[in-house]
């Protein structure tokens, strides 16, 4: 078992290792419109589907409270899950997300996606509501992200992971919102010191 052991950890460290290559010209680009975004104003709204919602709500708390040091709150926000609705599971919206974009989005926020497919049809649509308002999306997708990543534009900053288990994926996606929580800090807060 301790073999089995060993061999997660060096797993998730190879993988961290690739996404770090891979992204680091992306992970800059998302804490810039990040940061861009929150300078002019605006807001960051936050979705995923499934485990990856509680993801979404974890970002967003860490940008709206803190993420390690003391600062001012910065508004951010996750949608909603289509799990309270009065309807019955076969009759819910299944543009629940899109529809809370629609509402609540404006030009000059940033939507973060996070997706674990590409493929899941409330977060295309969100995507979609997003690109219709001039919105700026920040995705996290996996390599063969299908649909999700053809619907970005030059604006739009694409995070894919070079992972297909999904425990590792999420691991990964973990670290680059604790990253871009730390860039945006750096960024927009020097003043708070070394973190």
């Amino acid at each position: 078992m301790q073999d089995s052991i060993r061999q997660l950890f060096t797993e998730n460290i190879q993988t961290m290792i690739a996404t770090g290559e891979a992204l680091s010209a992306p992970i800059e680009n998302a804490a810039v419109s990040l940061v861009n975004c929150l300078i002019n104003g605006g807001k960051v709204i936050c979705c995923g589907e499934g485990a990856s919602s509680a993801l979404a709500s974890h970002f967003a708390q860490l940008l709206l409270d803190k993420f390690e040091a003391e600062r001012p709150c910065l508004p951010a926000f996750a949608l909603l899950s289509n799990n309270s609705s009065l309807q019955p599971d076969n009759q819910q919206n299944p543009d629940h997300l899109a529809r809370q974009v629609r509402a609540l989005g404006q030009a000059g926020d940033v939507l973060v996606a996070i997706s674990m497919t590409g493929e899941e049809h409330n977060l295309i649509k969100a995507v979609e509501a997003a690109l219709t308002k001039d919105m700026t999306v920040v995705a996290l997708t996996v390599d063969n992200s299908g649909e999700l990543s053809g619907l970005l534009g030059n604006q739009d900053t694409e995070l894919k992971v070079p992972a297909h288990r999904p425990a590792r994926v999420f691991e990964c996606y973990t670290f680059l919102l604790h990253a871009l929580c730390e860039l945006i800090d750096i960024t927009l807060f020097p003043q708070q010191g070394d973190l």
